[in-house]
């Protein structure tokens, strides 16, 4: 017994070292939802050990992960509790010091540029997809959405030019119009459109004065969360042409302004509601 004991341990000793190695991927903690739907889209969510809270699509999937916080208030013991390899984040995360101290703590910490148009958008995808192991996933990914970029471009003719409001509701921050040197702004430009209010910079609280003046063609609300906007509270708005035509849309704001894998199917949420010279009204289009 002794020498078969003795005969199995030196097989089993064997067997270990012959194997073919198993390496695990990385523990990804992403704080971006734009980043986290893209991991997602790549088939490497078994790679997420945690998310922040900008982080809530597709819901089935990242709703039951671990929430850090917010991207730009990282909590130090928040992340490395999750003993994450790798953070996946963008140039927008913060407090700068706790990025550091996670960084210092082993964490392999990568801050993307923020994406605000489709080359970068593109170009962003990929990245991730070398981060978690997927790069060939994402070239078939940004193929696709290219795709569907140029198609939703190509029904822009006799489009191009029209004036689109878009408003922000964010929740405790209220109803905010979206200026210049925006997301919403730059999603209008994917598709050669003008935004209504020029003189706007950045988002600023919404009032029925500014809404008159923004003479809009259509009107676009980003909702931080569905039915945030309540129409029948902003009877200016309501009274504008393009509402009472049927050119306005309500739509998620990680799906407007996210700027991930989803961008084709946010063109073609404002596109939607886009007049042209011989349409005639539209019906109320609400989207999530």
């Amino acid at each position: 017994m002794p020498l078969m004991r003795s005969l199995a341990g030196a097989l089993g000793l064997y067997l270990a070292l012959t194997a073919p190695a198993v390496m695990a991927g990385p523990r990804v903690v992403s704080a971006d939802g734009a980043i986290t739907e893209t991991i997602v889209a790549l088939d490497a969510t078994d790679l997420l050990v945690g998310v922040d809270t900008t982080s809530h699509y597709p819901p089935q999937v990242v709703g039951p992960l671990p929430k850090i916080g917010y991207l730009r208030a990282l909590p130090l013991e928040g992340v490395l509790s999750l003993k994450p390899s790798r953070l996946i984040t963008t140039e927008e995360a913060g407090p700068a010091q706790t990025i550091e101290r996670i960084a210092a703590a082993g964490v392999d910490v990568v801050q993307l540029p923020v994406a605000r148009d489709v080359p970068a958008t593109l170009a962003r995808i990929e990245r991730v997809g070398e981060l978690v192991g997927h790069a060939s996933e994402a070239q078939t990914l940004t193929g696709r959405m290219r795709e569907q970029i140029e198609a939703v471009q190509a029904t822009m003719a006799g489009k191009a030019d029209a004036r689109v409001l878009v408003l922000l509701a964010a929740g405790d921050h209220g109803v905010m119009l979206a200026g210049r040197d925006t997301a919403a702004d730059a999603l209008l430009k994917t598709l050669g459109l003008a935004n209504a209010l020029p003189d706007v910079n950045g988002y600023k609280p919404a009032s029925r004065e500014a809404l008159l003046v923004s003479r809009p063609d259509a009107i676009v609300i980003a909702e931080a969360r569905p039915g945030e906007f309540r129409a029948d509270q902003w009877p200016g708005l309501t009274q504008l042409p393009a509402w009472q035509n049927g050119y306005h849309v309500a739509a998620s704001a990680m799906l407007l302004l996210g700027f991930g894998p989803r961008l084709a199917e946010a063109m073609q949420t404002v596109a939607n509601v886009i007049p042209d010279a011989n349409a005639s009204p539209a019906t109320t289009a609400h989207a999530q």
